[in-house]
Order: structure tokens, then C-alpha cells, then sequence
């Protein structure tokens, strides 16, 4: 839209342009401490809560509540969450930190990732990110926010996946299927790979997590099942899930979107959009009724399905599991569902036209799906419209909760406190300082040449006088190495989330001397 600025008439030209304005900073709000995010992130790491994914769930839904007032932006509209999400200004393509993989499988199958590295070689969590419906690593604006909270702003290395149901996937691929038992077998088979000693990549990997999205979540919840009959002996080969507005329930999700009214008719023509090329995968697709490509995709599918597409006997199913031609039943795979360990957070909103909630997360926070554990907990949520999260919730919180919740299962991972400190006894400060003193900062974008970042810095005191100024940060002592001559916009950006989302500034008396103390946390 934006490279041909005369294609479109004044003034939806404007608005175009103002919605693609919407660069994500991750700025911290100012919250009272009973709900400082910092406060709830160390509960979530508690050793005494982080061995119960119920009591993390509860403790997460807990803060959802208590501190909504605090925690929600207040933009809770259907078009604001979705314009909202679609719009952020991100190249991920163009990021000198991301770099285009293939993930061969078995079965001839490929799968296209996008491996987020931080260049230090050091072992870090690597969080692998299932995509959604439709999405692959060349266009997936609805899970844009992810990558940046999970690479960008935490210190995880990323690798994330195509959904089976995009584009390259049926472009790349003999055989064509989707849902949460194919990408579940993947998932297992990938976490394998990057565990395996004879993959360079496995160099970098202290533990494995997967985050998954919307279609791409079904796949999390059965690898999930799946991790617990294809660990090795000395630990888990997946260390935890975490899974947002989720499918649980395939058949029904699916019959609602293709129920008929005007969602069915729009879900339609995008999934024809999505999906050219599957007539060659598909022959019976070549014709089908107006508005029903998607109903009779779905059913060619589910009739001639033979099997996983990366199904090998080395990946153990559940005992009474089998793999074969039942598409519906093998995706319906909660019946096997038992005494599993590693730990499964779901975030899930009450307001989903696209993955209902009463049809899916809700089915398992009551009961209605019955399973033998108690390793999942749905965090359900009254803001946002499927996955829309960031708009209507504080997108630092988000950050430090999906950050927080990854490290508590991270037991080898550790990180050390950077800190720079200023004493401020000159005369310009000399009487400004009172009990009542508190400083805040803002992050400048740092310029392409620029070894350091210029962080201006805000100090009020309880008479209401402000006084600022500006430290300089060095980028040699952040959680990523930046090796070529001069930054990339990509970089530039990511660097001011980065800050905004990791440094931490206070006020403190030294020896009766009001000093500056600005800190921020990077691997060992």
C-alpha cells in the first residue's frame, strides 16, 4: 500500500498511511506497586509456584483482575484490536538478526521458520512459535507483537514455523493437511533436532518451549501430550507450552466458521485468497458450490487423509493411539489425555468470532473435555478479540508475564544485573531531591552509527518540579551483538523495545548523596 501512494484516493491514502504509522516501543506504564509488573513476574518464578501450572495460571488470572484498571488500555473495540494487530510497523524480512530456515521432516515434508539468533553464542531458552491460520514467515501480520515480545524483548532465541494451512506450506509440499495432530508430531520432531548434538544449532539451545497461536495452538496442546512419550530419560525435551486463544475442539471450530452468514462468506473468500495452488493438491476443489471452498477443502481433506504427514514410528503416541485415516478422531485426542507433567498456559478471550471460546478453551477451564491432569490452565480473559492481546492489555505486562512463566521453566538459564550509576551532587541538583522523588525515562532511537543509546531521564520531586538528563548506554553491554557497521532501521527499533522493556531506573541515598541507578539484566 504504502510504495504506490497514488493508487488510492485522498483521504483513504491518509488513513492507510496512518494506520501503517504504528511503530510497537513496549513502553512500561506507570503502575502503583500492588501491581508493578516486576512484583508479579517474581511470583510467577516463585520455586513454590512455578512446579503448578495451576497455581500460575491462578496467580496470572489473579493479576488480570486485581489490576485490570491498571493493566487495560481501554481499547476494546472489534475494528480497534483488529487494526490495532494488523497494522504495526514491522520488516521482520529485513531484520539482521532473522534469517529465512527450512525445517526438512520426515515424510518429504517441509516447513519454512524464521530463526531469531542473538549472536553471542550463548545457551539460552529457544521458545519455537507455531503461527496461525494461514500464516507463514513472509506475511503474518496477526502474530507480529509475538515475535517481538519473544525475541526482541526477552532473552529467548526464536525459531518460528509456517502454519500448515499457509500459502509456501502447500506451494513447498506433495501432500496437504492441517490441524493439531499433524503440527504436533512436527513440533516433536523439531524440538528433537534441536536437541540433537550433531545440529550446530543445539550448541545454542539450553531448553526448548513452544508458544503457540490460534490454529497453530492445537498443535501446542498435542505436543504437549506428546512430550511425555518422547523425553529422554534425563529430562523433558519440551520444558513448557504456552498457547493463545487456542483450537481444542477442530470439527466444531471449523463447522462455525463455515456455518453459513456473512463471517462464513468473508472466512471464505480468504481462505480461497490463502490457499490457490491447493486445487493441484486437491483435484475435487476445481469446483465447488458460491461460498463453499472452504466447506468442501475441509471435507476433501478430512476423506482422503491417510495419515501425519511427518508421522514416523520413532515418534511414541499415547498407548491406544494410533496413527491412520481418521482425520476428525486423531485431532480429538483428548481422551488420551493423562497425568501429563510439563506445564500448558492458555490465554484465551471470552470475545472470539474466530475460535469461539465456549467451543474451545472454555470446554476445558470446565470440565466439559475430561481429562486426567493438571498441568493446563486457561487464563480467560473479558478484553480483546482473538489473540488481539496487545491492544487492550499493556504490552509491557504481557511481555514480563510470557517472559516470566518461560524462565521459571528455564532451571539452567541464568542472567546477570548490568548497572550504571550517577551521583547527582552538583549544584544544578543541589535541594531538588525530597522523599518524594521519582524518575522516569524515555528511550531515544539511537542513530545508524551510534555505538550507544540516549536514554533521557525524567526526576520529579513531591513538590511537582521536574528536572531531566540524559544518559548514554552502551550497545556492547546489551543482550545482542551487533556486528555490522551501522544499525539497520530494524535494529534501531528493536533496540528501543528492547530498553523499554528490560531497563530499570531508581532513585537511591548513598553516604547522603542522591544518586541515579539505571540497571538492566543479560545472559550469562
Amino acid at each position: 500500500m504504502t510504495d504506490s501512494p497514488g493508487r488510492y484516493p485522498e483521504p483513504l491514502n491518509f488513513i492507510l498511511e496512518s494506520l501503517l504509522s504504528w511503530i510497537p516501543r513496549g513502553e512500561a506504564r506507570l503502575m502503583s506497586a500492588a501491581c508493578a509488573n516486576d512484583v508479579w513476574a517474581d511470583r510467577l518464578k516463585d520455586k513454590r509456584v512455578q512446579s503448578s501450572a495451576q497455581l500460575q495460571g491462578a496467580l496470572v488470572q489473579k493479576y488480570f483482575q486485581d489490576c485490570r484498571g491498571e493493566i487495560e488500555t481501554g481499547d476494546n473495540g472489534y475494528f480497534a484490536n483488529m487494526k490495532g494487530m494488523m497494522t504495526m510497523k514491522y520488516a521482520p524480512q529485513e531484520h539482521p538478526f532473522l534469517r529465512r530456515v527450512i525445517v526438512n521432516l520426515p515424510g518429504n515434508v517441509k516447513l519454512k521458520g524464521l530463526l531469531g539468533l542473538k549472536g553471542d553464542m550463548k545457551r539460552r531458552p529457544l521458545v519455537i512459535l507455531r503461527l496461525g491460520i494461514f500464516s507463514n514467515v513472509e506475511d503474518f501480520k496477526p502474530e507480529r507483537a509475538w515475535l517481538m515480545m519473544l525475541f526482541e524483548q526477552s532473552p529467548f532465541n526464536v525459531l518460528m514455523l509456517e502454519n500448515m494451512s499457509s500459502a509456501d506450506f502447500i506451494a513447498n509440499n506433495s501432500q496437504f493437511s492441517f490441524g493439531g495432530y499433524d503440527e504436533g508430531i512436527q513440533n516433536i520432531l523439531v524440538a528433537r533436532l534441536l536437541a540433537d548434538p550433531s545440529e550446530p544449532l543445539s550448541q545454542l539451545v539450553g531448553s526448548v518451549h513452544i508458544f503457540g497461536v490460534s490454529l497453530g495452538g492445537q498443535g501446542v496442546l498435542f505436543s504437549s501430550l506428546l512430550n511425555k512419550y518422547n523425553s529422554p530419560k534425563q529430562g523433558a525435551l519440551i520444558n513448557s507450552f504456552t498457547a493463545l486463544c487456542p483450537v481444542v475442539d477442530l470439527k466444531k471450530t471449523m463447522e462455525s466458521l463455515t456455518q453459513g452468514g456473512v463471517k462464513s462468506a468473508f472466512v471464505d473468500f480468504w481462505g480461497r485468497q490463502r490457499l490457490r495452488g491447493l486445487d493441484q493438491k486437491i483435484p475435487s476443489l476445481v469446483t465447488y458450490d458460491s461460498f463453499a471452498f472452504l466447506t468442501k477443502t475441509i471435507s476433501e481433506i478430512a476423506r482422503t487423509y491417510h495419515g501425519g504427514l511427518s508421522y514416523v514410528s520413532s515418534v511414541h503416541l499415547p498407548p491406544g493411539m494410533s496413527d491412520g485415516a481418521d482425520f476428525w478422531g486423531l485431532n480429538n485426542f483428548w481422551k488420551y489425555y493423562k497425568q501429563v507433567e510439563q506445564p500448558v498456559l492458555i490465554y484465551a478471550t471470552q470475545q472470539d468470532p474466530a475460535v469461539p471460546f465456549e467451543l474451545n478453551s472454555q470446554l476445558l477451564q470446565n470440565k466439559e473435555i475430561k481429562i486426567d491432569s493438571k498441568n493446563i490452565r486457561v487464563v480467560d480473559l473479558p478484553q480483546g478479540v482473538h489473540c488481539t492481546l496487545p491492544i487492550p492489555y499493556d504490552w509491557h505486562t504481557l511481555t514480563t508475564l510470557f517472559q516470566a512463566y518461560i524462565l521459571s521453566h528455564s532451571p539452567e538459564f541464568k542472567m546477570t544485573e548490568n548497572s550504571l550509576e550517577v551521583e547527582l551532587n552538583d549544584e544544578e541538583w543541589k535541594g531538588f531531591f525530597d522523599a518524594g522523588s521519582k524518575v522516569q525515562f524515555e528511550v531515544q532511537e539511537p542513530s545508524k552509527k551510534s555505538s550507544f543509546v540516549t536514554v533521557e531521564m525524567r526526576v520529579e520531586n513531591a513538590q511537582g518540579k521536574e528536572k531531566t538528563m540524559n544518559l548514554s548506554l552502551p550497545l556492547s553491554q546489551f543482550d545482542f551483538r551487533f556486528l555490522n557497521p551501522e544499525l539497520s532501521t530494524s535494529e534501531q527499533e528493536m533496540i528501543v523495545r528492547w530498553l523499554n522493556q528490560n531497563l530499570r531506573v531508581r532513585l537511591k541515598t548513598q553516604k547522603g548523596i542522591p544518586t541515579l541507578k539505571a540497571t538492566w539484566p543479560t545472559a550469562l
